[in-house]
Order: structure tokens, then sequence, then C-alpha cells
């Protein structure tokens, strides 16, 4: 069985408890062209993760088409975030007709707790995930079926004909968005002499959107450019 995340921290995390190589896909396709991962152009391939190399990327994908063929198990860990809904997605789409077992372990984002107290536990996404955990979650794990596969690939298929520069989670469902989407989120942070890295900061700690710094900093760029 291989392990599969699309979260590179929570690669290493898994990886730590579980004792096994597991397969790190930080696709990023919550932004972008989705046409990309038809590529074999590392150009294009770079523009997935800008902290990924565009050569461990394409090693992984090798890798992950190697299991596919081979009929091989995989197990799939995801959460709600546009990212990993989205490569859920394409997973499901790799492996719909093919002969390849495929298993999920869903991560809830929110949920009660009872130790050491009573408390509410909300995470940004699973790079968050406790190390100590992972043995819980591993009990939530499920088979996925061929027609939940194909399911999941009809959304992926839609997704890359809407080709939105942008998709998000909104009210439990994947939306195509535009580009400008959060900026009047960001048009609030922007006062006279507040440096561009604080307004950053301020939106990955107050807002889970599961967006990268460097995505921040384009638009901020983009709304002061237009502001003359």
């Amino acid at each position: 069985m291989m392990d599969v995340t699309f979260n590179s921290t929570f690669a290493v995390t898994l990886q730590h408890e579980l004792h096994q190589p597991v397969l790190s896909l930080p696709l990023s396709l919550q932004i972008g062209d989705l046409t990309r991962l038809t590529t074999d152009d590392p150009a294009q391939l770079a523009i997935m993760s800008h902290s990924t190399d565009a050569t461990v990327v394409k090693q992984a994908l090798v890798t992950l088409k190697s299991q596919v063929e081979q009929g091989g198990v995989l197990r799939v860990w995801w959460s709600t975030m546009p990212d990993d809904w989205l490569g859920y997605d394409w997973l499901c789409q790799q492996l719909a007709d093919t002969d390849a077992q495929l298993r999920q372990v869903m991560v809830p984002l929110s949920q009660v707790i009872t130790r050491p107290g009573l408390a509410l536990q909300t995470l940004s996404d699973l790079s968050e995930v406790l190390p100590a955990d992972i043995a819980h979650y591993l009990q939530l794990a499920q088979d996925v079926s061929k027609d939940e596969q194909r399911a999941h690939s009809y959304e992926w298929q839609a997704l890359v004909v809407e080709n939105a520069p942008l998709r998000v989670n909104l009210n439990g469902h994947l939306v195509s968005v535009p580009a400008d989407f959060y900026d009047s989120l960001l048009e609030r942070q922007i006062q006279p002499g507040r440096p561009i890295v604080q307004i950053i900061g301020e939106m990955l700690i107050r807002y889970s959107l599961g967006l990268p710094d460097w995505w921040y900093r384009a638009r901020l760029q983009h709304i002061l450019s237009t502001r003359g």
C-alpha cells in the first residue's frame, strides 16, 4: 500500500509516524491552469508549487503512474481544503478506469476533543495534524468504490473545463472564481505605511483559505498598482 497526500509538510509527519515512504504531491490545484497536469514541460510543472522543485513533482507523478499501472493499493489523505479536495478529485480521475484500488482518510478540520480537556479543535490544513493523532485518523480509512471514483472524476472534469484562475470551498462546494475573489479582504488590510509582509501574515493567521503567501503578495501588488 502506498500513502498519498497533497500537503508536503503533512507528508513528512505521516512518513515519520507510519515508518514507510509517503508520496507527496503538492500540486497546488487551487490556483491556476489545471491543464498543466497534462504537460511534461518542467517549466509548467514548476507552477504546481512555488516551494517544490519541478523535478520532484514530476518524479512523484511518475511513481504514482507506476503504482497505478501495477494495480496497487493507494491510501489518500485529504481534507475539505481546496488543494486537498481538488487533489482527491484528480486522483479519482486517474484511478477510476484502472485496476488500482483506493482507500481514503478524510481528516476532519474541525472536531470535538476530550483530552486533555473538552474543546473544539480546528485545523487550518493537514500541516497542523499532530503526529500523535495519526493512529486515530487511520481508523477513519474507507474503501473508495469505482462509482465513487467516477463521481469525483466528473467533478474534476467540470472544473478543468471551467479552468478558472482560482477555486474555493464555498459552503461545502468546490467553486471556480475569478482571481480577484478575495481582493476585498485584502483591501481592508491595506493602510498607509503598513508593510505588505504584515498584511500577508495577518491573512495567513486570521483566514484559513489555504492560499500561499506568494499568492497574497501577487494580489496585493496588483491592487496597489491599480490605485496609481
